[in-house]
């Protein structure tokens, strides 16, 4: 078997069913097994993938053991001679899979991949190629100096914002929404750590990848949507998750002191953060407004969706007429490679939002640090 794909979701059914929708079609050319872990979502997630998904093997926790037992439950099962670990709010294009096992066969000395990803709203995310997150590459990212200069390599450290986005290169960390691994390598060198709960637990597991003599790829030849926001909100509990994974991997992986290094460097960036956020204004997602233009974008007539506003139906080929508003992607009659390409394209130009189920769910997600909307119509 190629790929064992395996999602780990709580509380996120519709992001969830439009990304099984794209990973079944990313499966076509493939031989490969999709996994859902659910770690006891109230949101009848087990239910939808029950009814509308049977061929995906479902394991349903009656608890929330965390991200690393969650994944290592489907791992110890999976077939795949690649494990592909995936966020339940992301989307891929069709070839995306094809593509990527390629390139990883084209070089058996690579053991895990990450993937180009853009948000929402079709920007990058920087989060696709990182770096080792040394105590001042750490202290860069969270205290907001790495923003000063973006492609500078001394600040930049932790998101290799001095690397191209546009081509594959060798990287050290994989974010954990999109992380490809040989099975046999991780068969040498252990599964995710389940000490880590949620955060940490990717770069962990790609330290100790390169720490067995393999390498990690950055792979920017096809790219994916992950929504940014919708698996976790940004609130203090999700801050202080994340700094004590930091602190828990400069712990295992340095010395104590490191670790003490580590934690000052932190401090000062969170409260640095705290300073500058008096400052900073923030909104949700915007909702349907009858005085904003909308666009269903779709490769074919569509005849059978009633939606409660006014909406115009044109062709993907028609989007450059178009001067603003938002483009609503109706997922069940247009390709994914084509609303990726048109989101890199357009980028900032436009809102997205996402379509499906005859167009009674529709999703989207306008900022990466704001959680993903659902609307029902």
């Amino acid at each position: 078997m190629d790929l064992s794909i395996v999602i780990v979701s709580y509380n996120a059914v519709d992001f969830l069913k439009v990304c099984l929708y794209s990973v079944y079609a990313a499966c076509n050319s493939i031989e490969a097994e999709v996994f859902v872990v659910d770690n006891n979502s109230s949101d009848h997630s087990v239910e939808m993938v029950r009814e509308n998904f049977p061929q995906c093997i479902l394991i349903a926790n009656k608890n929330n053991p965390g991200f690393s037992i969650a994944n290592n439950q489907a791992i110890k099962r999976a077939q795949g001679k690649y494990i592909l670990i995936l966020n339940p709010d992301t989307i891929v294009a069709e070839d995306t899979f094809e593509k990527m096992i390629t390139f990883l066969d084209s070089d058996n000395n690579i053991g895990s991949l990450g993937i180009k990803m853009i948000d929402g709203s079709g920007s990058f995310l920087p989060e696709s190629k990182r770096g080792i997150p040394t105590p001042w590459a750490s202290f860069c990212k969270i205290s907001g100096l790495s923003s000063l200069s973006k492609k500078n390599k001394l600040f930049n450290e932790y998101h290799k914002g001095y690397l191209s986005n546009k081509e594959n290169n060798e990287i050290e960390i994989l974010s954990g929404a999109y992380m490809c691994l040989r099975k046999d390598v991780i068969e040498k060198i252990g599964m995710f750590d389940e000490n880590f709960f949620m955060y940490g637990e990717d770069i962990d597991l790609s330290y100790r990848v390169i720490q067995s003599g393999y390498k990690n790829y950055y792979y920017a030849d096809s790219t994916i949507i992950h929504f940014k926001g919708e698996s976790t909100s940004k609130d203090k509990t999700y801050r202080d998750r994340f700094y004590k994974a930091m602190i828990q991997f400069a712990n295992k992986h340095f010395s104590k002191s490191y670790g003490f290094l580590y934690s000052i460097l932190i401090t000062c960036g969170i409260y640095f953060i705290k300073f500058l956020s008096v400052f900073k204004k923030t909104s949700d997602i915007s909702t349907i407004n009858n005085n904003n233009s909308y666009y269903i974008i779709s490769s074919d007539k569509i005849n059978n969706i009633s939606l409660p506003f006014k909406a115009i139906n044109i062709s993907p080929n028609d989007i450059c007429n178009i001067k603003n508003g938002t483009l609503i992607f109706s997922v069940n009659h247009i390709n994914y490679r084509d609303i990726i390409t048109i989101m890199e394209q357009y980028g900032s130009k436009f809102k997205y939002r996402f379509l499906f189920d005859n167009g009674k769910i529709m999703i989207g997600s306008d900022k990466k640090h704001i959680k993903g909307h659902v609307q029902y119509l």
